[in-house]
C-alpha cells in the first residue's frame, strides 16, 4: 500500500559492513564491470581516493568506502532499485568479500500540520508528565528510537528512529533501518540472497512504518 502523504525529502541508502579495499571502488573500475556508463564516470565528482577511503559521486548516486564499511546512497530522487542494482552488480563482481552486516535505510521527512501537531506527537511517543515534568523546565522530544526483532529468516533487527526535521521548519524526520546480521559470513553471498529476496518486503515495511507514524503526526489514527 502506498503512503497517504509523500514525504517532502526522501533519500535512502544500503551499508554493508565487512572487509574492503577503498582504493578499488573508484568510477573507472565500475565502468570496467559495466556497472555505470562511461559518460557518467567521466562526470562523477570524486572528492577522494586513497588507500583509506573512497569518496564520489554521479547525478544520481553517492558512493563511500573505507576499510570496513560499504555505503551507496542516494541523492535528492530516490533511486531505489537502480541503487540496489548496483550493489548486487558490485559484490556479485567481488565474490571473495566478508560481508557481516547488512543495512538497508530509508530516510523521510515530513511537513506537519502546526507545530502543536508536532509537539503533540512527541507527547505521545515521549510522554513527559510523570517523568520527565518533575525534573525538567519545559521538556521536549529530541530523539526516539525503538528497535523489533526481524520478521523473516534472518539474524538482525528492525530500528526506527523519529525526531524534528532538521530540514523543514516544525517537520518530522522518519528513518527506518533494517539490518540483517551473519557473523560467520566470508563471501558476499547472503548479501546478494538479502538484496535479491528480501528488498520488496523491506520497502514495504518502510511504507507501513512511515504511514503508521505519519498518519499518527495528522491525528489520522
Amino acid at each position: 500500500m502506498r503512503e497517504s502523504r509523500s514525504p517532502e525529502h526522501d533519500s535512502v541508502s544500503i551499508v554493508f559492513i565487512g572487509a574492503f579495499n577503498p582504493r578499488i571502488f573508484q568510477p573507472a573500475w565500475f565502468v570496467s564491470q559495466g556497472l555505470i556508463p562511461a559518460d557518467e564516470s567521466s562526470e562523477a565528482n570524486i572528492q577522494i581516493i586513497n588507500n583509506d577511503f573512497c569518496a564520489f559521486e554521479t547525478d544520481w548516486v553517492r558512493i563511500e568506502v573505507v576499510d570496513t564499511r560499504w555505503m551507496i546512497s542516494s541523492k535528492e530522487l530516490p533511486v531505489f532499485e537502480p541503487m540496489r542494482d548496483l550493489a548486487l552488480g558490485t559484490f556479485s563482481a567481488l565474490s571473495s568479500t566478508p560481508i557481516t552486516k547488512i543495512g538497508l535505510n530509508a530516510h523521510a521527512h515530513y511537513r506537519s500540520p502546526s507545530r502543536e501537531a508536532l509537539d503533540s506527537f512527541g507527547h505521545q511517543v515521549a510522554p513527559k508528565e510523570q517523568l520527565w515534568s518533575p525534573i525538567l523546565e519545559d521538556p521536549r522530544t529530541v530523539t526516539v528510537r525503538v528497535q523489533g526483532d526481524r520478521p523473516d529468516k534472518y539474524e538482525g533487527s528492525v530500528r526506527v528512529k523519529v525526531e524534528p526535521s532538521s530540514v523543514i521548519p516544525d517537520g518530522l524526520f522518519v528513518d527506518v533501518n533494517d539490518e540483517f546480521l551473519n557473523h560467520d559470513s566470508t563471501t558476499p553471498s547472503w548479501a546478494i540472497d538479502v538484496l535479491n529476496e528480501e528488498w520488496e518486503s523491506h520497502r514495504g515495511r518502510v511504507s507501513h512504518c512511515r504511514r503508521h507514524i505519519v498518519s499518527s503526526l495528522w491525528g489520522e489514527l
